[in-house]
């Protein structure tokens, strides 16, 4: 097999990192708005008692893990059961990456197809994909305001196993061991690749160019990106497996390379996916080039400006596989149509490029020699065609098919079923138990801390004077208690990630013994994190890591954030829950005391989207705390 790069798959390795290496696609963006939740207590040890950490698993775990990986029906997603299963498959995921990048002994693998566990897998890939096109339209709505790890992991769910079928079916043991199952893992493919060509490229995933924006959002639209996202990776593997099924051609069933051949003819899907390149894309905000490797956007250097993406090549290389197997030639009728599109190739094909693929020298003469001769050059010698016969006998894809047959018709029957059983508010323990099936390298809790306002040095003046001045204003006790209050009103039902943000509206600089007119607005955590470019792996990274700590600090504290130029709208604090005199209080108490008679209106407006409060300038009056004068324009700084 010609491997695109190293001596592993292309685009394998984006989970968390096994220990003795650095992490294999995080960023510490993936954190962002973490400052103050990892490394909070200074004590690493400490950390690491609620930071979930992956450990490679021993093979005895890996065949208990393997052995109880099941098929579940549709109703069953996302409950207890499914969500261990999930959890194990996670595991077993990042375990099998970790022995692919260090090259030890695959035992996850083996055991997958000693156990005849890769047909599970592919049902498994199935279901998910019918619940997410028919299930998840109809609850979304009603779900978003649960914790977005909640929501995340069943969306999850379809790129993690893809993910483990893309590092198994790398060998072709477990080509074969899949078997008539890759019918159904074909039709999946080819429909992937289809959304990828009739979905424009800035619509595949959004650019965010302005954070604000996103901190606008409401839960059902960050749900809609997050969604998106995700489906973006999943396509992004699969054209990795579609590589590993031409490698391995002899190796499955006959029917099955009919089906890429003749059936969806995927020669006249990877051409224009060549053309639409989708793991390439612009910047918007620094206008540099980025090219999607290791499941997250990274720059394009100046000097790797001539090197192939990996997705690339193997596009490259699954065309290769496809024109040049003269079996597949012999299956393959050359009309003047699929004629002009493989010959669309020869314009991509220069020596930067065979440089870096050489057997592209052979494709190359292949067209060329086509372009001429109006066919394959050698076609139907050495083959066996296919005798002419009235008899057509086809395989189907079992698994979709039994699944929408059995569901057809049922779809808001299992929505409406999986609202009253399984989607339901979480307990703190529930909570606890979904952020620990995401691995937090241990990596991440040595990170160093954001950078104290007072030690920044010369540089960064505007950032400085605008860190100092919020931190003032957050100091006083009329700010903490009107949050606290804010944060407090809508309790028990408040999503464990939301987020505060203060910000000062457009006004003119007030005197002294005028008031700052200042704003609080609801958000969840996964927005702020997803506006720095992050992968949706690194923001359920991050949100893993806030779910088990929010889960411990339920009805305690609340998480606050400031929108304010020269201030990075991610990096989130957690205070405590405090009265209007500043002593602390719990969540619970506040609400309490807001609900008490003749209070319904303060209720009502604590509990809107919006508040608006002011704060005193200058020299405080009646015992009323004040923000000292120079902090107004680090306040009000413009961009």
């Amino acid at each position: 097999a010609i491997l695109a790069s190293g001596g592993c798959p292309a685009g394998i390795s984006h989970l968390p990192c096994p220990a003795r290496g650095p992490p294999i696609a995080m960023s510490l963006d993936g954190l962002d708005g973490l400052d103050g939740l990892i490394g909070s207590t200074g004590d690493t040890a400490a950390d690491e008692e609620f930071l979930p950490c992956f450990e490679e698993l021993t093979p005895f775990e890996v065949e208990y893990f393997v052995r109880d990986v099941k098929e579940f029906q549709l109703e069953e997603v996302g409950n207890h059961w499914w969500l261990n299963n999930h959890e194990k498959m996670e595991k077993l995921n990042w375990t099998a990456h970790c022995q692919a990048k260090e090259g030890h002994d695959e035992y996850v693998v083996d055991q997958f197809n000693t156990g005849e566990k890769v047909p599970t897998l592919i049902y498994d890939l199935i279901l998910i994909e019918v619940w997410k096109e028919k299930i998840w339209p109809l609850i979304k709505a009603k779900i978003a305001k649960f914790s977005s790890l909640r929501t995340y992991i069943p969306v999850y769910h379809e790129a993690t196993a893809v993910n483990l079928l893309e590092i198994c079916l790398y060998h072709r043991t477990s080509c074969e061991e899949a078997g008539d199952a890759l019918v159904d893992l074909v039709d999946f493919c080819v429909r992937k690749l289809r959304y990828l060509l009739a979905t424009p490229n800035d619509e595949l995933i959004r650019q965010v160019v302005d954070a604000k924006d996103v901190s606008e959002w409401d839960s059902v639209r960050a749900l809609d990106e997050q969604f998106l996202e995700c489906e973006f990776q999943v396509c992004m593997c699969v054209i990795s497996i579609l590589r590993f099924l031409t490698d391995h051609r002899v190796a499955i069933p006959l029917a099955v390379t009919t089906r890429l051949l003749e059936t969806h003819d995927v020669l006249l899907l990877l051409v224009p996916l060549m053309e639409k390149a989708p793991w390439v894309r612009k910047n918007k905000v620094n206008g540099r080039i980025e090219k999607f490797e290791e499941h997250k956007w990274q720059v394009v250097e100046k000097d790797d400006e001539g090197r192939l993406p990996k997705l690339h090549s193997q596009v490259w290389l699954t065309i290769y596989n496809l024109v040049m197997d003269a079996e597949c030639r012999s299956r393959y009728e050359l009309t003047s149509f699929r004629r002009e599109n493989l010959l669309r190739l020869r314009r991509f094909i220069n020596e930067v490029v065979v440089d870096q693929l050489p057997p592209l020298t052979n494709l190359h003469r292949t067209l060329e020699e086509m372009s001429i001769s109006g066919q394959f050059t050698g076609a139907g010698q050495g083959a066996n065609p296919a005798a002419a016969t009235p008899f057509v006998v086809e395989l189907v894809a079992e698994a979709r098919e039994a699944l929408v047959r059995t569901y057809e018709g049922r779809w808001q029957e299992v929505a409406d079923q999986q609202l009253r059983e399984v989607f339901v508010k979480e307990t703190p323990q529930e909570l606890k138990r979904l952020g620990q099936m995401i691995s937090i390298p241990k990596e991440f809790l040595e990170a160093e801390p954001l950078p104290d306002p007072q030690q920044m040095g010369e540089t960064g003046g505007n950032e400085r004077q605008a860190a100092a001045a919020w931190e003032a204003v957050v100091q006083l006790t009329n700010v903490c208690s009107t949050a606290s209050f804010f944060a407090a009103a809508r309790w028990p039902d408040v999503p464990v990630d939301e987020v505060l943000v203060l910000s000062a509206p457009s006004q003119m600089p007030p005197r002294s013994g005028e008031r700052l007119k200042l704003e609080l607005r609801r958000t969840r955590h996964t927005l702020l994190a997803g506006s720095g470019g992050s992968s949706a792996q690194d923001r359920a990274t991050a949100d893993a890591a806030l779910t088990v700590r929010r889960a411990e600090e339920s009805g305690a504290t609340f998480m606050l954030a400031i929108d304010s130029p020269g201030v990075a709208i991610g990096s989130i604090r957690t205070l405590p829950f405090v009265s209007q005199k500043g002593a602390k209080r719990t969540a619970e108490q506040l609400h309490k005391l807001l609900q008490k008679p003749g209070r319904e209106s303060v209720l009502e407006m604590y509990s809107d989207d919006v508040a608006e409060f002011s704060v005193l300038v200058g020299v405080g009056a009646d015992g009323e705390e004040a923000l000292d004068m120079h902090h107004v324009g680090g306040v009000l700084l413009e961009d």
